[in-house]
């Protein structure tokens, strides 16, 4: 699911920035591609849900010194069990068994590398001149290909390709090692030798692809721009095929730069809208018939009419990836317009991927959650948009729902940024507590799981579907026990809830990604009927996105007044017969101490669990303080202060 690019001390900005620019171009829609601190590496279960972990270009000592011992051999083995590696220069000599460097010069590096995905010496520098932090030393340099390696990942390959050079080294396997355990992939053709520039390996059931060079750089050839054009489309040919070689989906071509869309405000209860546009009127700096901006605190909305039949506006125009593929906007300063569809709900022209009409028909005529919408098909994040604009935000009333078809920057909890490709339902819904409800918070994150969860089972047909709930605020998919060696359960969603205190009243912004028709990164919603379909020889009609948010907006409706009055102790019962933790036995990493899961508490909604030498038929889960008079010892675990995979068995304290 996840592409990690390291980023600790020792990365080169540039060399981070550009690989995560060619990763994201060949890879969106497919994984998450996001950065990844040594801390992270060393603490948190990223193992299960990596893909492809990339250590791009920099100093490979500030890499030994912040992963230690424990990150390094948490990557070794990851990788050896079948995980895949991509290393760029300083991240090939990290990977390599020994390495060489400047040798009787001033900056000379020599020694024993643990990784040793490569079983030999990688030696540098190639080409003399080298300075940190300069281009002093740096180059284009040809490499020939081994055209034999590319077989199966490139056969259309060329015999070369000109690429960056800046400090890298050539690679030189161990007289004792074994030749089945990597080959060549390219050599520098103009270096005394022509010693291996790239190197293919396979440690264990793992591959890993290590370039001396430094390919995620663009090719800047002015005198001859003919010659650069067609080195550049060559470089990234080369960088597809190495992701290729590492087993990745991997798209045809580099994405287009993304281009924001317009927002449509609607709603079918006349007035509703009006009043949404009448309130952000009044806070705007400029305010007038024909359009209305708002600067706020993090984006600028001009909000103006839905434009006329005939003056439908155009998307600006996109920049070709292929030849230039530094052309990055930044779409968070780009003004977020607003068309307000105050007389009707706009037609399938506009909003050719989320049909308006099918939603609030689905929808009911009841539920005031979800009466209004704000959709737009191409957005930045729906999170950032309401929760960090402050004076938007109090102009937005309880209930509307913010949606997008793509995100191009959405957020996740901890940081993690949000897969936002075609098929997947991704809303931030605004809902309000009053101040002496703010212990209700952390069960909004609880309640919005399970209103997702029993609105799919709610479809007549699909009650025991496996769309099931994993604290504190993920939503799986359980396959039960897939015959091919599959997981059983994998990720289809999240949840995100921010908060913000104003004039005595929290504004909640819950955020809500599920994948409904995607099989990529993992599977969908859709996915799960399918299989239930095959098992039962009956046909069922696959979800819309459309569907899901007005089952779910609904079921929410029901729930929150009785939350709001009585907390989350009514779905209490509801919440752990759809989780996938009841009674699961885990361990705590730092004691290593056996646990077993009975539940939450009620007052912070903490993990709550027993001690394997507790008593073991103990079913308080949710006991009220005072409810047994001699309680078993509880051991409470916090979602932000702990990380949980249940899928590992692993519980462990958050290290300060």
């Amino acid at each position: 699911m996840n592409v990690l690019v390291y980023d600790g001390s020792g990365v080169s900005a540039a060399s981070r920035d550009d690989t995560l620019r060619f990763l994201r171009s060949f890879l969106d829609g497919r994984y998450d591609v996001q950065t990844v601190s040594p801390r992270t590496l060393k603490e948190e279960p990223w193992t299960a849900t990596c893909a492809l972990l990339v250590v791009p270009g920099g100093r490979d000592l500030p890499y030994c010194h912040d992963l230690g011992i424990a990150g390094t051999r948490k990557i070794r083995d990851w990788v050896r069990g079948g995980g895949k590696y991509l290393g760029i220069c300083a991240g090939a000599y990290f990977a390599s068994s020994s390495i060489e460097f400047e040798v009787g010069q001033p900056l000379e590096v020599t020694g024993r590398r643990d990784l040793a995905f490569f079983d030999g010496l990688c030696r540098g520098t190639v080409f003399p001149g080298f300075e940190y932090d300069s281009d002093a030393g740096a180059r284009h340099v040809e490499i020939a290909l081994n055209r034999t390696a590319w077989r199966d990942f490139w056969p259309q390959s060329p015999s070369s390709v000109t690429v960056f050079y800046n400090g890298g080294g050539a690679f030189f396997p161990n007289a004792m090692a074994d030749p089945a355990s990597w080959t060549p992939l390219a050599s520098y053709a103009d270096a005394p030798d022509s010693p291996a520039a790239g190197v293919l390996c396979y440690p264990g059931r793992g591959r890993a692809v290590l370039w001396g060079v430094h390919p995620e750089h663009a090719i800047r050839i002015s005198e001859d721009p003919v010659r650069a054009g067609s080195a550049e489309r060559a470089r990234l040919e080369m960088l597809r095929a190495s992701l290729t070689a590492l087993e990745l989906d991997v798209g045809a071509g580099p994405a287009a730069p993304p281009q924001l869309s317009a927002l449509y405000l609607s709603s079918d209860r006349p007035g509703l809208v009006s009043d949404v546009a009448a309130a952000i009127a009044a806070a705007s700096e400029m305010s007038g018939p024909a359009e209305t901006t708002l600067c706020d605190r993090h984006d600028t909305f001009i909000m103006q009419p839905v434009p006329t039949a005939g003056s439908f506006e155009t998307a600006p125009t996109t920049t070709d990836a292929a030849t230039d593929t530094e052309a990055e906007p930044d779409l968070h300063a780009e003004p977020k317009r607003i068309f307000v569809c105050d007389a009707s709900l706009p037609d399938r022209t506009r909003t050719p991927l989320f049909d308006t009409n099918a939603y609030f028909a689905r929808l009911g005529p009841r539920a005031k959650i979800g009466r209004a919408l704000l959709y737009g098909e191409v957005v930045t994040s729906t999170q950032t948009m309401l929760d960090r604009n402050d004076r938007f935000l109090a102009c937005i009333p309880d209930g509307v729902a913010c949606i997008a078809s793509h995100q191009v920057a959405g957020r996740g909890r901890g940081g993690n940024s949000w897969i936002s490709s075609a098929g997947c339902l991704q809303f931030s819904l605004v809902l309000r507590l009053a101040q002496d409800q703010a212990h209700r918070i952390v069960f909004v994150q609880y309640l919005m799981g399970l209103a997702v969860v029993e609105a799919i089972a709610a479809i007549p047909g699909l009650e025991q579907l496996g769309v099931c709930l994993k604290w504190p605020n993920d939503i799986y998919a359980d396959f039960g026990r897939p015959q091919d060696g599959a997981p059983r359960y994998r990720k289809i969603g999240g949840i995100l809830v921010n908060s913000s205190f104003r004039d005595g009243v929290f504004s909640l912004v819950v955020g809500c990604g599920v994948n409904v028709s995607n099989p990529k990164p993992t599977t969908s919603v859709n996915a799960l009927i399918y299989k239930l379909a095959n098992e039962t020889k009956i046909d069922y009609t696959p979800l819309r996105s459309e569907d899901v948010l007005a089952l779910v907006m609904a079921k929410l409706d029901d729930m929150w007044p009785e939350f709001v009055s009585r907390g989350f102790a009514p779905f209490v019962d509801s919440y752990l017969k759809r989780w996938i933790h009841q009674n699961e036995i885990v361990t705590l990493e730092s004691t290593q101490q056996r646990v077993k899961i009975v539940g939450i508490t009620p007052d912070h909604g903490l993990l709550r669990t027993i001690p394997l030498d507790a008593d073991s038929s103990e079913t308080a889960f949710f006991a009220m303080p005072g409810a047994r008079s001699a309680a078993p010892k509880y051991v409470d675990l916090q979602p932000d202060g702990n990380r949980f995979d249940i899928l590992k068995g692993l519980i462990s304290a958050r290290s300060n």
